[in-house]
């Protein structure tokens, strides 16, 4: 990360201390996998759940929360960033020069899906296009303003604050309070990152299960199975230790007697339980999961799917680290002040 920038007055202002290696967060990460997998994938659970309350369409919500990226991109671009205050106080929020052809290759979604989306979008009352420019209104602007993210995005930062806390690279642990005011006060610089790690994550897991509603399924089975896998790591019972490169044969390999039934992860995800079993049957018939006798669903080991998220394991936490990396840079490093 460059030195921060003073937008208000366009002043470079170098930082106190040297910038946090994301090699070194990464290599913390993985000394503490099965915490740190626990933590992220219940953000991740609480995410999808609030992103599928929006519009019951995770394609729209991620159009959406795209062309709202774009607005923040284009403040950071001419030096200027808005507080979560300011920036919801707003009538209209604008996105110049922005098309369909260029959604669709950034998000790997097919034109005319976007069309219809951004169509359902406007018809919803949401945004209204106007030529290559696209406006929202005050309705399109509140529809994902995070303030329960706010809080669960806090409480991971805060969690992994206090992991690093005993390196003397890090320093100090960052008091949660603070995290929360400081991603207020910083909004659209610090959203804009959490976009830059999110969307990628999001369309990552999308090409790989075909569509969101079927990776949110898997994932709360995945984080069932990452339960009882933490439970038997406390009784010593995993034969070796734990990596981002073993993590997903290690996970399924590990013998469970429980798992997760249908109505539960059709409560959490809040994604229909008829929407939940047809997507439940295509897992098992992509080999990656099994249904037990009790009716409850669990990881399974091997299966084409299972290799593909294994792959992006570790892509995905090298980016939670660079998100990190730049967080605790702005926060304890930069001039950027609460």
């Amino acid at each position: 990360m460059t030195d921060p920038i003073d937008i208000k007055t366009k002043k470079i202002i170098p930082s106190k201390g040297s910038q946090f290696q994301k090699s070194l967060v990464l290599e913390s990460l993985e000394e503490n996998i099965l915490s740190h997998w626990d933590t992220w994938g219940k953000f991740q659970q609480e995410w999808a759940s609030r992103a599928y309350k929006s519009f019951k369409d995770f394609d729209k919500y991620l159009v959406l929360i795209y062309l709202i990226k774009n607005n923040w991109q284009t403040l950071g671009d001419k030096f200027q960033y808005l507080s979560m205050d300011e920036f919801y106080d707003s009538d209209t929020v604008t996105i110049d020069k922005i098309n369909l052809i260029q959604i669709s290759n950034d998000l790997n979604i097919p034109k005319e899906t976007i069309r219809r989306k951004v169509n359902e979008l406007q018809n919803a009352d949401i945004l209204k296009r106007q030529g290559k420019t696209i406006v929202f209104n005050r309705k399109g602007i509140d529809t994902q303003k995070p303030d329960d993210m706010i809080e669960i995005l806090s409480s991971f930062i805060d969690k992994k604050s206090k992991m690093l806390r005993g390196h003397e690279w890090f320093g100090e642990d960052l008091p949660k309070d603070n995290i929360k005011r400081f991603i207020k006060k910083y909004f659209t610089i610090i959203w804009l990152r959490f976009f830059r790690m999110q969307i990628p994550f999001i369309i990552r897991h999308r090409d790989a299960f075909g569509d969101l509603e079927t990776w949110v399924v898997w994932g709360n089975i995945a984080l069932s199975h990452q339960y009882h896998l933490a439970k038997a790591a406390e009784k010593n019972l995993l034969t070796s230790p734990v990596t981002f490169k073993n993590y997903y044969t290690t996970v399924t390999g590990v013998n469970i007697l429980r798992g997760i039934n249908a109505s539960s992860i059709a409560d959490i995800s809040q994604i229909p339980r008829a929407t939940v079993i047809r997507k439940l049957k295509w897992l098992v018939d992509q080999n990656c999961i099994k249904k037990n006798k009790n009716l409850e669903y669990q990881m399974k080991k091997g299966g084409n799917l299972n290799k593909k998220v294994s792959d992006n394991f570790l892509l995905n936490q090298q980016a939670v680290a660079e998100f990190l990396c730049d967080f605790f840079d702005l926060m304890k490093n930069s001039a950027f002040k609460l």
